[in-house]
């Protein structure tokens, strides 16, 4: 009789720290061949991160009541289907970011979007000194928005006792 198979489940944190000491790496040893790599997970946690602070807000602010569990998986179900333009304008109009750093993140979506659609555009993908900098730049950004993370964790008071920061591999952001 075969085994059940394990959900495969992380923690949000760890994947976020993996990633930025990956892109922290990258740049610290001029790993020049990856510098590519790290901008696109740099995009990625970017876009995700911002859908995984909206959904922490909207149920911080219905915390003044038990949430049930059908409409607790429905607002995990809209944040997960939130792209980079509806996550980040979402964000913006719950409070969650300042305009400054909206315009930064929203130049970076553009940019993303420029990228990856129209890579074969994309005229520096072999100009190390301007990939470098803009993974610099993504790293600062994301950085910001880490900052916005840790704030509305002090304010919920979230932690990992209710598996908030638990999440399914390879299924979607939110478990």
């Amino acid at each position: 009789m075969p085994t059940p198979r394990r959900r495969r489940l992380y923690k949000l944190t760890n994947a976020v720290t993996r990633v930025e000491n990956d892109v922290k790496a990258i740049l610290a040893r001029r790993q020049s061949a990856r510098y590519f790599e790290g901008i696109v997970l740099m995009y990625s946690l970017i876009e995700n991160i911002l859908r995984w602070l909206v959904f922490l807000k909207v149920v911080w602010d219905k915390s003044d009541r038990v949430i049930p569990s059908p409409e607790l998986e429905s607002l995990k179900q809209f944040c997960n289907q939130q792209d980079f333009h509806s996550a980040l304008n979402t964000a913006l109009a719950i409070g969650l970011l300042k305009h400054s750093l909206f315009r930064k993140v929203d130049r970076i979506r553009v940019e993303r979007n420029d990228a990856l659609h129209q890579f074969y555009l994309f005229i520096h993908r072999r100009n190390n000194r301007v990939l470098r900098a803009k993974l610099t730049r993504l790293l600062t950004v994301a950085e910001e928005l880490f900052g916005v993370f840790n704030a509305l964790v002090i304010e919920t008071g979230a932690d990992d006792s209710y598996g908030i920061f638990t999440v399914r591999r390879k299924k979607q952001l939110i478990i």
